[in-house]
């Protein structure tokens, strides 16, 4: 099995764990338990604070925000697109008013 580097976020400068030196002794042993166990809930944290984070941003509230803080903070492509789909909705909601075919009511005779 190839061994891969394994994600600290406990140090963002170093993001890989150092490769442990020999443990040899029992106060060895301890210490570097203790150190991964930090480690561990540190890296705990950090992951609930990005869950955290991404079921914030995933709200729906949010997530309409963000739509709306684009189309109008966006680029302007964007808001062309969006402004012709207006337009064409808009003319065809006025053709169809305008040129609608009378209904025929009650009996020809």
């Amino acid at each position: 099995m190839a061994e891969r580097p394994l994600q600290q976020y406990a140090d963002p400068e170093d993001p890989k764990i150092s490769a442990m030196s020999r443990i040899t002794t029992i106060e060895q042993l301890r210490e570097a338990i203790r150190d991964l166990e930090h480690q561990n809930y540190v890296n705990e944290q950090h992951m609930r604070g990005r869950v955290a984070q991404l079921t914030e941003r995933l709200r729906p509230a949010n997530v309409l925000k963000g739509i709306f803080n684009n189309l109008f903070t966006g680029g302007s492509e964007m808001r062309t697109s969006l402004l012709k789909m207006a337009a064409g909705l808009a003319t065809s909601f006025l053709i169809k008013k305008f040129f609608k075919k009378p209904h025929l009511s009650g009996s020809r005779k």
